[in-house]
């Protein structure tokens, strides 16, 4: 997960290290975002765990009018859930990673005269799948196997400052909910009550 995190942030700034015209206005957008937060995970097996959530989402965005102000945006995200929770004999550690495509509707309202400082808020739903479930202990990990798929929704709210005409850096606040459960090989996982910080950056193609 490390490692991977390395490689989307020096793809990323890979890609804004080339020189940008700036009297050219594309309607599309590339961004990164990382964000941190915790979560309720419900599986059958184990019950009700809180843990940590830990989130880097690569996101293309389309402008729908010409002053950025209305967006549609969607991309990859990973999401990693991370708790610790007492079996009865051992402490054990369960660990999802999982795959996220989002759609969100992007709404941007100006707070200054230069319209630089902006408030943004979205809803969003998004596909969830579930790349690996893990269970570990003192003796042994267990490999459960569960994958599958679910959906959830959810709103975001914050802001994000213009620092060259073509790039922005922004602050979100996430608050997610799946509305099923993943059911696969005996297990059944939901996350609910999900909140994420992120901060991040959007720029033009």
């Amino acid at each position: 997960m490390k490692n991977f995190t390395l490689i989307i942030i020096c793809f990323a700034f890979t890609l804004m290290s080339f020189a940008q015209d700036e009297n050219i206005k594309s309607k599309f957008s590339y961004g990164l975002n990382l964000a941190v937060g915790g979560a309720t995970l419900e599986n059958n097996k184990v019950g009700l765990l809180n843990g940590n959530v830990f989130a880097i989402r690569f996101n293309v965005d389309y402008d729908f009018s010409d002053n950025e102000k209305t967006k549609l945006l969607s991309g990859v995200e990973i999401v990693e859930f991370n708790s610790s929770f007492f079996n009865g004999t051992d402490q054990s550690r369960l660990k999802n990673e999982y795959l996220q495509i989002p759609l969100r509707l992007v709404q941007r309202v100006s707070l200054d005269n230069e319209q630089k400082f902006n408030l943004v808020t979205s809803i969003s739903a998004y596909g969830n799948f579930l790349l690996r479930s893990k269970i570990n202990d003192l003796s042994n990990e267990v490999d459960t196997k569960s994958g599958g798929v679910n959906f959830g929704v959810g709103i975001s709210f914050g802001t994000d400052y213009e620092i060259t005409s073509n790039t922005r850096v922004n602050i979100l606040f996430d608050i997610m909910n799946e509305t099923s459960s993943i059911s696969k090989n005996g297990f059944r996982q939901k996350q609910k009550d999900i909140y994420l910080l992120g901060i991040g950056f959007m720029t033009r193609f």
